[in-house]
């Protein structure tokens, strides 16, 4: 709190059925002294760092949600619409809507060249294999019936049969030796034949007795009759075997067809389907490559379009409007940042305090009906903006009892009429409320405030007192503000023209002859009529965070000082502003 406002504020409500007159010495003494006791400190305390001066318009600009949005949504709509019809973004919708700048060959008429390829090779394949065919039946007549599978086996195996018995033979002329005729008798063609197992058996006795004699130094007689008795065996058993290969080899011979049967032969012709089926296969392979190379063609175009496209093309839509909108928030932002800047508004009650040297009284906001005015119905009755319960107007008319104005008449003004019509009828609801005779003077004929404020019928009100046609008796209204309370009214009418200097000062007369009549007295004036119709010197300022300009609060405060005035202080409205429902 500056060092310029009082030491303390009143944050509770007095007892119930006790004055608050009793405050008024010494609230009066502690208004006097922070302020008279350190001037300059006082005078330091009211310049405010760039920072917090800087921290304050920011926080105005945050406040001005719909101006914000209404400038953010321009600037958007605006870059947006930019972004689409500059030369890079007419370019980009080109690339993603027209057809690519390089012309794509047709496939079509390839792929059918193909098509019907493959179906002549097809065409050509099938009269070559039945051309093929008809050779093959016409051979078969003229060599006799095809051998059967089984003749087919056995031709095989005859001719295994003569390939190992002649390798045999072979090997016993080559070397005639026991070894080589064994072999030769215990052969598969051989061994089945009882002379040739009886020849291998004695082979095999002579061999083993010849064995057990050994060779000596000296020729043994026995040995060689018995090598002479083992060759005469082998070559038995070698006559046998060129026998049974000779049998098999005549075995094996083909029957011979008669010379008479045998007629010329007359076989189809397979060299054209042959050469048909070649060039089919050329064309073939041609149309398949020309395809291939167009599809290649074709890609490679389709790849140069893309890189065009990915070139020139917007951006993807989520990424253009994300960066549209955060520009045209920053725009919006710094537009109403330098507005706020060149023409600044009140911020918070300390920047207010600062500007005009005064003190804040109290800060009124909108606050939820409360649940006990639903219980009566003389609660019930009470205008919604009337909230005379409330400890923000308490405080406000406490500060007002602990140094009464002169003539019970207080001023309530500011820029907006409606905050101060709402202020001023709360004010006069809590005097009311407290047992005095109250008296409500709307002098706004432009805005009517209070009867907006208090829902009250459309009247010729203040507007017809002040041309005479009225009398000031015949205007008033009485407002209930609660049980068996009320407060007189006398609402502004409509009127075209402002006051005069005559009519002003006649309107000052009556003000103060009705001030007489009651204990206290609220006037709602117009800030730009507060001069003239002034009846007391009693003066409350109300400002608006966020709308009240800092030139506009500065310049009110010194005008109504050098008046004459006495500025009791500024009440700082906060939040939402109250909205009405005008009367007709």
């Amino acid at each position: 709190m500056p060092l310029g406002a009082p030491a303390f504020v009143f944050a509770t409500t007095p007892p119930s059925g006790e004055s608050v007159r009793g405050i008024h010495a010494p609230l009066s003494i502690l208004v006097t002294t922070s302020a008279s006791r350190f001037p300059s400190v006082s005078r330091r305390m009211r310049l405010p760092s760039r920072a917090a001066w800087l921290g304050a318009r920011a926080t105005n600009v945050l406040r001005r949600t719909r101006r914000l949005t209404s400038i953010g949504a321009a600037a958007f709509t605006v870059l947006l619409g930019a972004y689409l019809l500059l030369p890079r973004g007419v370019a980009g919708v080109r690339a993603v809507l027209g057809p690519p700048a390089l012309a794509r060959l047709d496939t079509l008429a390839l792929l059918r060249q193909v098509t019907a390829a493959h179906a002549a090779v097809a065409g050509a394949g099938s009269a070559m294999t039945a051309a093929r065919q008809t050779w093959t039946r016409a051979l078969a007549r003229q060599t006799g019936p095809a051998a059967s599978v089984a003749d087919a086996a056995r031709s095989d195996s005859l001719d295994r049969a003569i390939a190992t018995l002649a390798a045999l033979v072979q090997r016993a002329a080559a070397a005639p030796l026991a070894g080589s005729y064994r072999a030769l008798g215990e052969s598969v063609p051989l061994r089945s034949d009882p002379r040739v197992r009886a020849l291998v058996d004695s082979l095999g006795d002579v061999e083993r007795e010849r064995d057990d004699l050994g060779g000596g130094v000296t020729v043994d007689p026995v040995y060689v009759a018995l090598t002479t008795q083992a060759n005469a065996l082998g070559r038995a058993i070698r006559a046998i075997g060129e026998d049974e290969l000779a049998r098999l080899r005549r075995a094996a011979a083909p029957t011979p067809v008669p010379r008479a049967n045998i007629a010329p032969l007359n076989l189809p012709d397979t060299l054209a389907p042959a050469v048909a089926l070649g060039a089919a296969r050329v064309q073939a392979v041609a149309a398949d490559r020309a395809l291939a190379s167009a599809r290649l063609t074709n890609l490679a175009r389709d790849r140069v379009a893309a890189g065009e496209r990915a070139r020139v093309q917007l951006a993807p839509f989520p990424i253009l409007l994300t960066a549209a909108a955060v520009v045209a928030l920053f725009f919006a932002f710094s537009l109403s940042l330098i507005d706020e800047m060149r023409s600044p508004r009140v911020a918070d009650s300390a920047e207010a305090e600062r500007l005009s040297g005064l003190r804040v009284l109290t800060v009124a906001r909108l606050r939820p009906v409360p649940a006990e005015r639903t219980r009566r119905a003389a609660d019930r009755a009470i205008a919604p903006l009337l909230d005379p319960t409330s400890d923000t107007y308490k405080i406000l008319a406490w500060h007002l009892t602990s140094l009464w104005p002169r003539e019970g008449i207080v001023t309530v003004s500011g820029d907006v009429p409606l905050v101060s019509a709402v202020v001023g009828a709360n004010l006069a609801a809590v005097f009311a409320v407290d047992a005095r005779a109250t008296l409500v003077v709307d002098t706004d004929f432009s805005a009517e405030p209070v009867r907006c404020v208090l829902d009250l019928p459309r009247s010729p009100g203040l507007a017809a007192v002040v041309e005479n046609r009225r009398k000031w008796t015949e205007s008033l209204l009485s407002v209930a503000v609660g049980r068996s309370r009320t407060m007189d009214v006398l609402p502004s009418g409509s009127r075209d023209r402002p006051v005069g200097p005559a009519e002003g000062q006649a309107l000052v007369g009556d003000i103060l002859r009705a001030a007489r009549r009651h204990d206290a007295t609220v006037v709602i004036a117009p800030a730009a009529q507060v001069q003239k119709i002034r009846a007391g010197d009693d003066v409350i300022i109300c400002a608006v965070q966020g709308t009240t300009r800092l030139a506009t609060l500065a310049r009110a405060v010194a005008s109504l000082v050098d008046a004459g005035a006495r500025v009791r202080g500024v009440v700082l409205w906060e939040g939402r502003l109250p909205q009405v429902q005008r009367a007709v």
